[in-house]
């Protein structure tokens, strides 16, 4: 059993937030959303004008960027991909370079100051140190931002192994001869979108080759609130949820393992299982949770195909499920339900619920940690009561928000 302590912190860390605060842009198409999830702290610099031209304004970074344009253009005439993908990445000279710019930045700018704790510190997107050092704040979410776009490329481009192979992989043979081609291609087009902004190189060199391996899922359906959870989101504002014992049930799924399959037969049965506590009046939200991940590259949607059975079959109306569409495992199933609850504005005081069969909720209540802590490098939720075999309590909390740089899918 959780102590009432670690609740009470847990609980005293979560924020009610709107999807986009006051102080930051809405992304306005799929590839600003892509950007948006995986590299958070540059695309607010990106979209602040005068901070980047700061940036900018710096000799070593003027130097350093004139030296990315002569290594990018001359990765026209590389005889390997290997030779392109290197190109494409910041190397570590690079990202000393700009992390010494952007610690003298806050330094000496107010309005840098202002940035760091209107945008980035509510965002809660990056792990803070323990006491809370703007300083090394900052280098930290750079540093991440610049090596994850390293590692879409090496996935991506150079066809390392991520951490889920077979259903993360790259879509291309790169030691196929033709390959070089596309690498070309990429370099090409990323050049004429940044001629004259260096800045943008390895950033876009990653966004589009997450784009020509179909691997845009971070953006599927973005802006939820507009497109799959628009009824389900205005339905929350309206509902009264101490007629209630529990504020939503996430519903853990179980992915289809044959081509074509929109919906596997544990799904359904797990889906039928929601239905009965939804029709008991257990809690008035049911949460669908999962992208498009089984088997590997399916154009379908799990977290959606769940909704759609739940309404055509089962009968539950629209405006009672809401879906994530972008989990790829147990850990950012639990994890992105929490991003929702807290998002949407559900009481903060309330439990919920998660549902599965008695093993998965077995290994939620009593194993989860750890590898949350493996993968997330936090623990995203507090665990309460075993209902039953099938049902178990929990909360999200703060951590849930903070990205995982290793997973460009679902970050």
């Amino acid at each position: 059993m959780i102590s009432k302590i670690r609740i009470a912190a847990a609980l005293s860390t979560i924020i009610s937030l709107q999807p986009f605060s006051a102080q930051e842009k809405q992304p306005q198409s799929q590839q600003e959303w892509e950007i948006y999830k995986n590299f958070y702290f540059i695309y607010s610099v990106r979209n602040n004008a005068p901070l980047l031209q700061e940036i900018q304004k710096d000799s070593f970074v003027q130097a350093m960027l004139n030296d990315r344009n002569k290594r990018f253009e001359a990765a026209k005439d590389c005889p390997t991909a290997d030779c392109i993908i290197e190109a494409l990445k910041w190397k570590e000279s690079d990202i000393s370079v700009l992390n010494n710019s952007f610690r003298n930045l806050f330094a000496s700018h107010k309005k840098f100051q202002n940035f760091i704790e209107n945008t980035l510190y509510p965002s809660q997107k990056y792990l803070k140190p323990e006491p809370l050092n703007p300083g090394e704040y900052i280098q930290k979410a750079l540093l991440q931002d610049l090596t994850a776009m390293n590692n879409v490329i090496d996935i991506y481009g150079a066809g390392k192994k991520p951490n889920y192979p077979e259903i993360d992989s790259i879509s291309f043979n790169v030691k196929d001869k033709n390959y070089i081609e596309l690498l070309k291609n990429i370099r090409f087009d990323v050049a004429a979108d940044t001629e004259k902004n260096a800045f943008d190189k390895t950033l876009l060199s990653a966004i589009r080759l997450l784009e020509v391996n179909e691997r845009w899922d971070a953006a599927q359906l973005e802006p939820l609130i507009n497109t799959e959870n628009k009824e389900a989101y205005e339905k929350v504002k309206k509902t009264d949820f101490s007629k209630y014992p529990y504020a939503s049930l996430l519903i853990l799924g179980a992915g289809p393992q044959v081509d074509g399959q929109k919906i596997s037969p544990m799904g359904m049965l797990r889906c039928r299982q929601a239905l009965r506590s939804y029709q008991k009046g257990l809690a008035p939200f049911i949460i669908v949770s999962g992208g498009r991940v089984h088997p590997f590259k399916t154009h379908f949607i799990e977290a959606v195909e769940m909704k759609r059975y739940m309404v055509d079959v089962l009968g539950i109306p629209a405006y009672a499920i809401i879906a994530d569409p972008f989990a790829r495992h147990t850990t950012t199933n639990v994890r992105n339900a929490g991003r929702l609850i807290i998002d949407y504005g559900f009481p903060k005081d309330k439990w919920s619920l998660v549902s599965s069969s008695k093993t998965h909720i077995d290994y939620v209540e009593k194993a989860m940690d750890k590898r949350s802590m493996k993968e997330l490098g936090n623990v995203p939720y507090i665990v309460g009561k075993r209902i039953n075999d099938l049902l178990l309590e929990y909360k999200p909390t703060a951590e849930a928000f903070i990205i995982n740089p290793a997973e460009p899918l679902d970050p």
